[in-house]
């Protein structure tokens, strides 16, 4: 899939949420498998994987409220993987929201653990993170990761997000990935997120085989 192709589904995605100002209208994705137009999905990401065909990247970072964090931590349940910015006021919030309302909508047991990268390392701190979380209703099993804009620009690159403060604001794709319980990428969502598709492809994952 071309870059100008993402850019377009990204972009159409904000447009249709009347979002103009902090919207990730630049996403790529890494190289998966595009689910065919008529064939019913086994899973709902704008771009999905096969299971056991791409290892998620590792990362760690350090926890905004104390220690750090690595992606291996997560193994075992799935895990959804945000790009987000606490002060944000446009986009995130909607991310944000439509994770806690996955989060709701499952039985405790089968929550999936919540690692948010930080794209602001400058702005997020412990009581901006409390904050959006309060406001997004996000419930436990959240992480908040961050560190040198040169960590995560690392991350940030293997993940196809990009990142570009302006004067008064950060723009920056807003990408959603899902991570199966054995640390593989199986799908990739764009906003406006769906909660009940999201939580049909966590419990999806959960169930398959070892």
């Amino acid at each position: 899939m071309s870059l100008r192709r993402i850019t377009a589904i990204a972009i159409a995605g904000a447009a249709a949420l009347g979002i103009v100002a902090g919207a990730g209208a630049h996403l790529v994705f890494p190289s998966g498998t595009r689910t065919p137009a008529l064939a019913l999905p086994e899973l709902h990401g704008q771009m999905t994987w096969v299971a056991g065909e791409h290892l998620a990247p590792k990362f760690t970072l350090h926890n905004v409220l104390g220690g750090s964090t690595s992606l291996t931590s997560t193994r075992g349940r799935p895990t959804l993987i945000a790009f987000l910015d606490s002060r944000c006021q446009s986009l995130c919030p909607l991310i944000g929201r439509a994770i806690g309302d996955v989060q709701r909508s499952l039985p405790a047991s089968a929550r999936p653990s919540v690692l948010v990268v930080s794209v602001d390392p400058a702005g997020d701190n412990p009581a901006s993170v409390r904050s959006a979380v309060r406001r997004w209703r996000i419930g436990p099993g959240w992480r908040w990761v961050s560190g040198t804009r040169s960590q995560l620009a690392a991350v940030w690159r293997t993940y196809g997000i990009v990142v570009e403060p302006t004067s008064n604001d950060i723009r920056h794709g807003a990408a959603l990935y899902l991570v199966d319980p054995h640390g593989y990428q199986r799908a990739g969502y764009l906003a406006p997120l769906l909660p009940n598709f999201l939580a049909l492809d966590i419990r999806r994952v959960e169930a398959e085989p070892t």
